[in-house]
């Protein structure tokens, strides 16, 4: 083999190691198989347009304002990852005549000594909505949900505070919140 191959096969191998290794820790898309003690957060949603399940609907993950990972719903609407904590990540919701909607999960400020199991943020439905130009899309231009770890009941919930912030936007501009049932 010569010099050139041996260097070409180094760089090769440490760019996917590198690339590899980037945002490793934090999520996990799809089914895995169990380990015995699952540290991270579950999020087991369905997509849906007027109750209705929505198949394609894609999944951005964004951890510092880069696409992380992508999924796509299956035909029943659903589906599934797992975040890692120390972390804040975006979920973008979008397929094509559909308005984008996001939701922030943030797993940072968790106490380590909550850390030593998974935890689950409860089957969440998301409603999309078909573009129309008499809907404000700046109301959706930030997150319409967040995530945060509860101390008070040692789990994950939706943040109340930021949920009545969006809640008195969408009032402001008349419009109808239909964002996440549980």
């Amino acid at each position: 083999m010569s010099v050139y191959r041996i260097i070409l096969t180094v760089l090769i191998l440490t760019v996917c190691s590198v690339f590899s290794s980037y945002g490793q820790g934090v999520l996990k898309i799809g089914v895995e198989s169990e380990v015995a003690v699952d540290t991270n957060l579950l999020i087991d949603a369905q997509v849906l347009e007027n109750g209705k399940p929505i198949a394609n609907v894609f999944v951005h993950v964004i951890h510092k304002g880069v696409v992380i990972r992508e999924a796509e719903t299956e035909k029943n609407g659903f589906f599934q990852l797992k975040i890692g904590f120390d972390t804040l990540v975006t979920l973008e919701f979008s397929k094509v005549d559909y308005l984008t909607k996001l939701i922030e999960i943030d797993t940072r400020n968790m106490p380590e000594e909550d850390r030593f199991r998974g935890y689950d943020a409860g089957l969440f439905k998301l409603n999309m909505i078909k573009f129309n130009y008499e809907i404000p899309i700046a109301l959706y231009k930030n997150p319409v949900a967040r995530f945060v770890f509860d101390p008070a009941s040692v789990n994950f919930a939706m943040d109340r505070k930021y949920k009545k912030e969006v809640k008195n936007n969408f009032k402001k501009a008349d419009v109808q919140l239909d964002i996440i049932k549980f």
